[in-house]
């Protein structure tokens, strides 16, 4: 009977969702337009939620490190909103509306993970150490993991920096199919980093405490199914009011896309990077973030490349270079002084700050 109930309750949700996307409702109204964002923000960061969790299962029943679940499959769970919503702007927007939307969400997302997610992480580690639940304000981290993650970012970056530069189509396309194939290699040798000592997974499957099902490899794979379907629901549900909500504000779709849709669809699911941290395990914590950058701008940013004009203003060149530059900062750091002092990544609300403060009062 909960089988039946749990899904027939998700099938109620995911219906609505869709319904209330149709085009013949009235999307001029602002009490429409306000619930229908709230409903996708709503439902993505449910079916995160699932997804994350499957995948987190999924790695304790295949022995994982914690590096491994945390750069890879967490990160790329958490990533996916992201993901969805540049491809279901360009599918379903306007080809203006739309393109602007892809931009933004796309550079938005490793530019807010790099530098005001890595903000609230190190916020979430001083308060802990405040507050006397931990000995110092120091993440305790796989340096090495770390290191080699950040050290995929740069280049990555550099990368799309160079090639966005140069606007050339053909150097462009080139660049994405580079950048699918650097994803293909991080991926393959992040499944080889080492557990380090302590490391546990303690967290049950959703669905086995939902429906009752065991918590074995095969739910947790329905899990994750059901996660995604939610997402891309989600994903659906929120771009489309976003273009309607810029058109009758004014906003300029990309900088509305570049602000709220990361922090819509990336920043609540942090929570789980900030949960995992309060619990001590701050390298899957870390992880979640610095792989779902390396995630970002490889796979959504190729997509960008390929089927966007790809045309940067300022605004936007500067978040490409000051997310390299806190990654960079990060990696010297802890390759001179073989630890990570949540103080350093304060730095990454700064840049976030200078970025807020152009776009609303210099522009």
């Amino acid at each position: 009977m909960r089988y039946i109930i749990f899904f027939f309750a998700l099938s109620i949700i995911l219906a609505f969702s869709w319904l209330l996307s149709e085009p013949h409702h009235d999307l001029s109204s602002s009490i429409v337009i306000v619930t229908g964002l709230l409903l996708g923000i709503f439902v993505i960061l449910g079916g995160c939620k699932l997804f994350a969790n499957g995948v987190e299962c999924v790695g304790d029943r295949l022995n994982l490190s914690h590096a491994t679940v945390g750069s890879l499959f967490a990160a790329v769970g958490t990533a996916l909103p992201e993901t969805v919503v540049p491809i279901i702007a360009l599918i379903t927007g306007t080809a203006e509306q739309g393109e602007h939307i892809a931009v933004g969400a796309i550079l938005g997302a490793p530019f807010m993970l790099g530098t005001l997610a890595m903000f609230l992480l190190g916020i979430t580690v001083i308060l802990l150490y405040l507050f006397k639940k931990r000995q110092r304000p120091v993440l305790n981290i796989n340096l090495n993991a770390l290191r080699s993650v950040l050290l995929y970012f740069i280049p990555i970056m550099l990368l799309v920096l160079l090639s966005s530069l140069v606007n050339n189509n053909f150097i462009k396309h080139s660049t994405a199919i580079v950048l699918i194939l650097i994803y293909v290699i991080f991926f393959y040798y992040s499944l080889k980093h080492e557990t380090m000592e302590g490391e546990t997974y303690t967290d049950s499957l959703y669905l086995s405490n939902i429906v009752g099902c065991p918590a074995n490899l095969g739910w947790s794979i329905l899990q994750i199914a059901v996660g995604l379907v939610v997402i891309i629901t989600g994903a659906h549900l929120f771009v489309k009011y976003l273009t309607v909500f810029s058109i009758k504000t004014g906003v300029p779709p990309v900088v509305l896309s570049l602000l709220m849709t990361p922090i819509a669809t990336e920043l609540p699911e942090k929570f789980n990077s900030i949960t995992w941290t309060i619990k001590g395990k701050d390298t899957i914590g870390l992880g979640n973030i610095t792989g779902a950058m390396v995630f970002q701008s490889t796979i959504p940013m190729s997509i960008g490349l390929l089927f966007t004009q790809w045309h940067l203003s300022y605004s936007e060149l500067y978040n490409v270079v000051s997310t390299i530059l806190m990654a960079a900062i990060i990696v010297i750091y802890i390759s001179l002084k073989k630890r990570l002092p949540a103080s350093l990544l304060l730095t990454g609300g700064v840049f976030y700050l200078i970025y807020v403060i152009h776009v609303f009062f210099l522009k």
